[in-house]
């Protein structure tokens, strides 16, 4: 638990964390990033995708302790969001049209 953090702080703990443990939908998002399993202090999350590719799990007061300790093996999901090159790509596209 901590007093909110700046983001490169925030990151930095995520980076050298063996799991995240959240509430925020953002921070979800960004432990996938970080290739950082996360579990979701919340009955449903909008990043769905993440829970059904079994990298997010869903906790409560009920399991927490369960999910926290559990050292399932799961491949990281790359690519759900892309490969990372969407600039290049755009900018591409928009040089294309002064062709």
């Amino acid at each position: 638990m901590s007093e909110p953090l700046d983001y490169p702080k925030l990151m930095g703990i995520v980076k050298h964390s063996n799991k995240v443990i959240t509430d925020s939908g953002g921070l979800q998002k960004e432990a996938y990033f970080a290739g950082k399993r996360c579990i979701v202090l919340m009955p449903d999350t909008g990043w769905r995708e993440l829970v059904e590719a079994g990298w997010n799990m869903l906790a409560d007061e009920n399991n927490l302790v369960e999910k926290v300790l559990t050292e399932s093996k799961v491949a990281y999901p790359h690519g759900m969001y892309g490969d990372g090159n969407a600039g290049e790509k755009i900018v591409t596209i928009i040089l294309s049209n002064f062709d």
